[in-house]
């Protein structure tokens, strides 16, 4: 696995500010939640203008985050899927790897579909 620090992209950047923002919720700032949740509505629209369309894999990759951000609504399971949400963020911000991609390109509606993080 290789180390991949892209601060000239866009993309990149957002994935890293989620990734501060979860580590401050985690750490007991509560504002750190709702700008989690926001930030990720962002991201998941930017790549819906971007790709011009619902179903794009990009698309399909944020939207399941975006989905699973929603859980820092709910104040006794934020603690546990939101530590989920910090290995994960942190697997795509600094290597590349994206374990909803890898499970989203098993559904049968992607079969067949160019597969890619951004």
């Amino acid at each position: 696995m290789n180390l991949q620090i892209k601060p000239r992209d866009l993309r990149w950047w957002f994935w890293m500010v989620t990734l501060m923002l979860i580590v401050l919720a985690l750490l007991g700032w509560d504002p750190g939640y709702p700008a989690v949740i926001g930030l990720s509505g962002i991201h998941l629209l930017y790549f819906l203008v971007q790709e011009r369309s619902g179903v794009a894999f990009p698309v399909q990759i944020r939207l399941v985050y975006f989905v699973f951000t929603l859980f820092g609504l709910w104040p006794e399971v934020r603690f546990p899927i939101y530590l989920v949400l910090l290995v994960g963020t942190f697997m795509v911000t600094f290597f590349g790897r994206c374990a909803i991609g890898l499970a989203l390109k098993q559904m049968p509606w992607n079969r067949g579909r160019e597969l890619r993080l951004n």
